[in-house]
């Protein structure tokens, strides 16, 4: 949330509405500066090249940043819409029952955060590594116009090399805080599931009391209308969960689609410069951490919808273990009615014009087909 701060994404809860359209205006105003600017010099850098080289390095950049720039103003224009998923994560169904129900909550905050700080290592470390290369070489880190190198005067190629890599590091950790968003809302949609797996495991018409004092354990029996309410709060439990992922998917679904569809050009093309163009060190140093960038970017969305899959089948078997012949005629019944509907899963997809599932066969996919287009790129070019 700091990052979406910083680019004044997340105004506070009833703010003041003329403090919400200077909040907007600020937003608007830093936008133009750090993202618009630095987008159309490398956009009026793509009208000056003269070698298949020069396109290259100046398209995967620019592409990047046409991907950010349209997920960044989807991010504005439904922010209402995205607090909102937020703040039902607190809503007292989403709330910890006891200590088994919090394993799987932080196992979602600790690969979360992982795949956060690996994301983050390998972007603004990247962004940092390419100021002091270039810094060093005299060179501008990504393609741009007017061109600046060492025969520029030294007040304005240093002025154009840090204005770039201010306006990339804020572009990357905008990118990174987006992704991690989703990837944590997706996260957090399979810890829950994971917890009501758990507590279905616990629905029976009978439980074990151990004395404080006696070594055995003696037999009690819930009555009929506890079992049936206790299932019943779990059938509430994953009706808010599927709804609350479908309202994810529906959100963020167009954005993330057109970031996997980008995605395979954009791997096609590093790939290609990865194979063609460089011949220096710390050119393929900055290629590889950019191939990282993007592969960690797009296998955090399919590990996490892959998970949600997963998760939901192993709530289908918890319904398997519960005490059927001890339930009443209704509550066997509502099982029976349970299990039917928790049989067929749930598919993270995301869907406008045609459909994409979150899952590893679609990273697999995806890996594959940037490879086809690269061996088409490549006979095309030899």
């Amino acid at each position: 949330m700091f990052i979406f701060g910083i680019f004044y994404a997340w105004p506070e809860e009833n703010m003041d509405k003329n403090a919400l359209r200077w909040y907007r205006v600020k937003g608007i105003l830093f936008r133009m500066f750090f993202i618009y600017l630095c987008t159309a010099s490398q956009v009026a850098y793509n009208f000056t090249v003269t070698t298949r080289e020069e396109l290259f390095e100046g398209s995967f950049v620019l592409l990047t940043q046409l991907v950010l720039i349209m997920k960044m103003e989807f991010f504005y224009k439904n922010i209402s819409k995205i607090q909102h998923l937020v703040r039902r994560l607190e809503g007292e169904l989403y709330k910890s029952r006891n200590s088994e129900e919090d394993v799987p909550l932080l196992q979602a905050r600790k690969k979360t955060t992982t795949f956060w700080t690996v994301y983050f290592i390998f972007s603004d470390g990247l962004v940092v590594q390419w100021l002091v290369i270039f810094h060093i070489y005299y060179k501008m880190i990504v393609p741009a116009w007017p061109t600046v190198d060492r025969y520029s005067p030294s007040w304005a190629f240093e002025t154009v090399i840090f204005y770039q890599f201010f306006s990339i590091l804020l572009n990357a950790s905008f990118n990174i805080s987006w992704d991690s968003l989703v990837a944590a809302l997706l996260a957090l949609t399979n810890a829950h599931l994971h917890r009501l797996e758990i507590q279905l495991k616990k629905v029976s018409a009978i439980i074990y009391v151990r004395p404080l004092n006696e070594d055995g354990s003696r037999v009690e029996r819930k009555s009929n209308e506890d079992v049936y309410n206790d299932l019943m709060r779990c059938i509430v439990f994953h009706q808010e969960l599927t709804g609350f992922l479908r309202d994810v998917l529906n959100l963020f679904g167009g954005p993330i689609l057109a970031q996997l569809c980008c995605s395979v050009f954009i791997l096609c093309i590093t790939e290609f410069r990865l194979l063609t163009d460089v011949n220096t060190t710390e050119d393929i140093i900055r290629a590889v951490s950019y191939l990282m960038c993007l592969i960690i970017q797009v296998v955090q969305y399919c590990y996490f919808g892959n998970e949600v899959n997963y998760m939901s089948h192993k709530v289908h078997e918890a319904t398997a273990f519960m005490n059927y012949p001890d339930m009443d005629i209704r509550t066997r019944k509502l099982l029976i009615a349970f299990q039917m509907f928790t049989s067929k899963g749930i598919l993270c997809t995301v869907k406008k014009v045609f459909y994409i599932e979150l899952s590893m066969a679609t990273f697999v996919t995806i890996i594959k087909t940037s490879y086809s287009y690269l061996a088409v790129l490549r006979s095309m070019t030899d």
